[in-house]
Order: C-alpha cells, then structure tokens, then sequence
C-alpha cells in the first residue's frame, strides 16, 4: 500500500520588496511586499516538505541572497538563479555563484526572456554561448516564457540537445479557446524533445470550481501525454499563486487531479522529477 504523498515544490518565489526589478509589485497588493522563506512554509501545507526557489528579477545579486536564504535552510533543496547569458564572462558569474555562500544549492539558471523586447532573444548566438557555459557548468535552464514563444523553445532545444530545459507553468497556456489548441500543438513538439521537462504550475485561478477543475484536467492531460509523468514536476508559484486561491488551495486541486495516476507516477510528479532535474537525485 502506497504510502502517504510527499512533495517537492519545484517553483516558488522569495523576496525583497526593495529588490530593483520588483516594483511592479506595487500594482498587484495581494502580492506586494516582503515575501520570507518563512511565509512560504506557512502558506504550504505540511504535505510540502521542499522547495526549490525560482529567481524573480533578472539581477545577479538576487541570485546571491537566494542562494543565502538557502543555505540555513534543509528545506529548500535547490535554487534557479540569474546569470548574464549574453555576457562573455558567463562561465565566470556562474562559478562566483556556485562559490558564493549556499552555491552548492544552486541547480539551475533562468533569465525572464518573456519580458524581452527581442522576440529572438533566446537563439540570438551571444545567448547561446551563455546557454552553453550552463550546460558545461551541469546546471538546467528554465524557460518562462509566453505560449507563443514555444516555438522557439523548441529551436533552443535542439541546439543545445545537452542542456535540459524546463518549461515553467506549462508554457502559460491561455484561456482562449482557439489559442490553447495552437499552445497544445506547441507543448506536444517541445516535448517532442527529449531534453525538456516541464512544470505543473502557475495555471491555477479563480474560476468556478467545476471549470477550475476541467481546466486543470484538461492541461494535465496534454502534459501527461505529451511528456509523462517522469518528465513533469509540481510548483506552487507561491506567493502568485495568491491571485488565485493560494497555495493549500492550489495543492489540493492538484492531489485530487493526479489521484488516479499510479503510486509511481503521482511519485515522479510530486518529488522525483524535480530532484532528478536540479540534480539533487531522486527519493527512495
């Protein structure tokens, strides 16, 4: 008989209010202010027990006081920062990370290529050399991005076929009609490729519970078979999950749509996806 759940949260967020970068905070106040290592424990339920944190801002000193906040904490068992990839000395930044004060969490790298102006950004080639020194420094990429970016995730892909990417919040599906069938050919080619992962997360909202539900069921089901349950990792998004019921509200709608789903899968999904990515090995 299978044991109780355990979850790795593979995509939550803390923060300095006075970081720069965050001032759009101001405009959304169920989000602005302080977000601590502590409110996000307190937010979760007890049925979380890690973390993984995901930069916010594209600026290195972030990344330093995550990597901080992480290095007194058994819970968080990886962080996401920041590195200039179009910079020469990439290689250079990501070892002064991996040498800063709880650089040995650090699993992976993400840049907010969403908020770029260059719709090319991500296969321009000075941000391929970065993308490649990622690689050689054994670290994932993760990709946030709009839906209609992901084919040029897929290109990215394939020109770093060493590197793993992980697509975050399923590759912000929209809740256009007509635009989630094209967002489901598109996830269905990334995931095509063999080096991306993908994360359950950021698509909750406050819809009706019933049609909360169908959505939900409806993107799990492309995920599932697009990439299978091996290749699929679980995030609150804490604290934007806030904009929508929360995050105990949001794990509970997640447990109960991956009830059917056999011990081993809903394992891979709870835990095992996102130890394996960041490379912190996988749970016995």
């Amino acid at each position: 008989m299978a044991g109780p759940r355990r979850l790795v949260d593979a995509h939550a967020h803390v923060w300095r209010r006075s970081t720069p970068g965050l001032e759009w905070l101001a405009e959304v106040p169920e989000v602005d202010g302080d977000r601590t290592l502590e409110g996000l424990r307190e937010a979760t339920p007890a049925v979380v027990d890690g973390f993984v944190l995901v930069q916010a801002v594209n600026l290195a000193e972030e990344s330093v006081w995550l990597l901080e906040q992480a290095s007194g904490a058994a819970e968080v068992v990886a962080v996401v920062g920041w590195v200039d990839l179009a910079a020469r000395d990439t290689a250079g930044q990501l070892a002064a990370l991996a040498a800063s004060p709880g650089g040995e969490r650090l699993a992976g790298i993400r840049h907010l290529a969403h908020l770029e102006a260059d719709p090319e950004w991500l296969v321009r080639e000075d941000v391929s050399r970065g993308l490649s020194a990622v690689q050689r420094a054994d670290l994932a990429f993760d990709l946030v991005l709009r839906p209609w970016q992901l084919e040029t995730a897929t290109q990215v892909a394939d020109a770093h076929p060493e590197l793993l990417f992980v697509l975050d919040h399923l590759g912000q599906p929209p809740t256009d009609a007509d635009a989630l069938v094209v967002w489901e050919r598109d996830v269905r080619s990334l995931a095509r490729r063999s080096n991306v992962v993908a994360k359950v997360s950021g698509v909750a909202s406050r819809a009706e519970p019933e049609a909360e539900r169908a959505r939900l069921d409806r993107l799990l089901g492309v995920a599932l078979e697009a990439f299978g349950p091996r290749r699929l990792m679980v995030g609150t998004d804490w604290p934007l999950v806030d904009l929508a019921d929360g995050a105990s509200a949001w794990v509970e709608s997640y447990l109960a749509a991956t009830a059917g789903l056999s011990a081993e899968e809903r394992r891979w999904i709870d835990r095992d996806t996102a130890l394996a990515s960041y490379g912190r090995g996988a749970s016995t």
